[in-house]
C-alpha cells in the first residue's frame, strides 16, 4: 500500500496550481474537480504524475457521499473523501488540501508526515462540543448520528488515515448521509478513539486573516489566500529568502 498522496479539491483546476504539483516526486497527486461542465482530463493530459478525478454528483450522492460542504453548497468533499475511502483505498494516508491553502513545497508536507507518520488525522487546533448543543458555531443545521462529545476544526488542509476514511464509508453507507467535513472527521476520530494531533505547521489554518509578506513562512500552510497569483509571489518571496540567508558560496 501507498503512503503518501495530496488530494488537491477545487471547483475548476488552476494552472497555478497544476504547474506546482506537477513538480512534486515524493506524493502521488490527484485533484478532485467538482465542475463537470467540461472533461479537464485532456486539458492536463500533459502533465503525467497528475490524476484528474470528475466524478458526477448523482454518484456520490447515491453513495451516501453528501453534505460535507458548507451549508450544502458544492460536491467537492463528497467526491475526495467518496474517491479515497471507496473508489481508491491504495493510501495509507491523503492529504486534502483545499485551492485557496497556501503552502511553499512539497517539503512542506513532507516535514509534518515526518513527525506524525503514524497519526490518523492531522489538523488546526479543535473545538469540542461536549454536550452536543446547538446554540453555537454551525452545529445548528449539523446532525451526527453518534452521542456527543462532537469535535470540530478547519479541515481544509488536513490529513486522514485510511482507517478514519473507511469508518466515514461506513457512516455514508449506513445512514444515507454524512455532515459538515469540519464536524465529519474530527468527530469520527474521536468516536472511535484513533490518534489525532494539530500540528503547530496547521496553525494558519484559520477562517479569515490577511496576511502580510512577514506572516508567511517555509513551514506552515496558510489559509485562507484565495489569489492564486499569490502563491507564486509568496514561493517567488521565499526563494529570494533563501539565497540572502544561504548564498552560494564562490569559493
Amino acid at each position: 500500500m501507498n503512503a503518501n498522496c495530496v488530494c488537491l479539491i477545487c471547483f475548476k483546476p488552476n494552472d497555478i496550481w497544476i504547474e506546482f504539483l506537477s513538480k512534486f516526486t515524493n506524493y502521488n497527486i490527484y485533484i478532485i474537480i467538482d465542475d463537470n461542465s467540461k472533461d479537464y482530463k485532456e486539458q492536463y493530459v500533459s502533465f503525467i504524475n497528475i490524476n484528474i478525478v470528475q466524478i458526477k454528483n448523482e454518484e456520490s450522492i447515491k453513495n451516501g457521499f453528501l453534505n460535507t460542504d458548507f451549508k450544502r453548497n458544492g460536491h467537492g468533499w463528497n467526491k475526495a473523501l467518496y474517491y479515497f475511502s471507496t473508489i481508491y483505498i491504495n493510501y495509507s494516508y491523503v492529504w486534502f488540501i483545499e485551492d485557496d491553502v497556501f503552502f511553499n513545497n512539497e517539503k512542506t508536507l513532507m516535514d509534518i508526515d515526518s513527525q506524525y507518520s503514524s497519526i490518523d488525522l492531522l489538523t488546526t487546533v479543535f473545538r469540542e462540543n461536549k454536550l452536543g448543543k446547538k446554540d453555537h458555531w454551525h452545529w445548528h443545521w449539523i446532525d451526527i448520528q453518534f452521542p456527543p462529545p462532537y469535535l470540530a476544526a478547519m479541515c481544509c488542509a488536513s490529513r486522514m488515515s485510511l482507517c478514519v476514511l473507511l469508518k466515514i464509508k461506513e457512516y455514508a453507507n449506513t445512514y444515507k448521509t454524512l455532515y459538515f467535513h469540519e464536524a465529519l472527521s474530527p468527530t469520527i476520530c474521536q468516536f472511535y478513539k484513533y490518534t489525532y494531533k494539530c500540528p503547530i505547521e496547521l496553525r494558519y489554518i484559520i477562517y479569515r486573516r490577511d496576511y502580510e509578506d512577514t506572516d508567511i513562512n517555509e513551514t506552515h500552510l496558510f489559509h485562507p489566500i484565495k489569489d492564486i497569483s499569490k502563491h507564486t509571489y509568496y514561493r517567488t518571496m521565499l526563494s529570494e529568502l533563501e539565497k540572502k540567508l544561504y548564498p552560494i558560496s564562490s569559493a
